[in-house]
């Protein structure tokens, strides 16, 4: 399940994973958000949090991700991903490779250093 999360910049698609992300969650959430930030910014950015109940993405849901990436590969300016699980941290450290924008990934309890990174400008020094 993906839900929306409120709070952040209007550049900013944030999303909280929970459960099993299914492609209709993508379909449904994740995609027409994106659409609608990109009518109004030329490259977005994106904050992805896992809970403690998030058990895996569906195969098919493999594929939608795959997708996403290719058809908004440019419209990203930097991207989050915030989890405790060393697995998905694995995964996200290597889709870090595959974008062209800065990814990083941060721990729960560094939620306060994620809203910091996601928030400087691309001028502003990365620590």
């Amino acid at each position: 399940m993906l839900e929306l999360l409120n709070g952040f910049d209007h550049d900013t698609v944030a999303i909280r994973a929970s459960g099993v992300v299914t492609g209709a969650d993508y379909d449904e959430h994740l995609l027409p958000i994106i659409e609608e930030k990109l009518k109004d910014h030329a490259c977005i950015k994106l904050w992805y949090e896992f809970d403690d109940a998030f058990e895996g993405i569906s195969v098919g849901t493999l594929w939608d991700d795959a997708k996403l990436g290719l058809f908004h590969l440019t419209d990203f300016y930097r991207v989050v991903f915030i989890t405790d699980s060393r697995l998905v941290a694995g995964m996200a450290h290597a889709l870090a490779y595959m974008i062209p924008c800065p990814v990083k990934v941060f721990e729960r309890s560094e939620a306060g250093l994620a809203t910091q990174w996601i928030n400087e400008t691309e001028t502003s020094e990365v620590v």
